[in-house]
């Protein structure tokens, strides 16, 4: 269970630990009274990107593609390229 700001992400690798997981959280938060709007809501995703991570039932993994473009730029060498 991965919580950040309003996000609560609930991965898992099989389906039965997902909707224990499922159960426990929304318990808790019905005990503090705090509701999730279903309409904003993704159940039962393989995988989801959020940010620059992607989750799945593997884990969270970094994803590179917004560093790519900074990787991929051509860096002056000489006085006469930075003008």
């Amino acid at each position: 269970i991965y919580i950040y700001i309003d996000n609560i992400i609930i991965a898992s690798k099989n389906i039965e630990k997902y909707l224990k997981y499922i159960k426990t959280v929304l318990d808790i938060l019905d005990k503090v009274y705090i509701y999730i709007l279903i309409e904003k809501s993704f159940v039962a995703y393989l995988s989801m990107r959020l940010l620059s991570y992607i989750v799945n039932s593997e884990g969270v993994a970094k994803i590179d593609d917004r560093i790519a473009v900074f990787k991929k730029l051509k860096f002056p060498n000489t006085l006469k390229t930075l003008e």
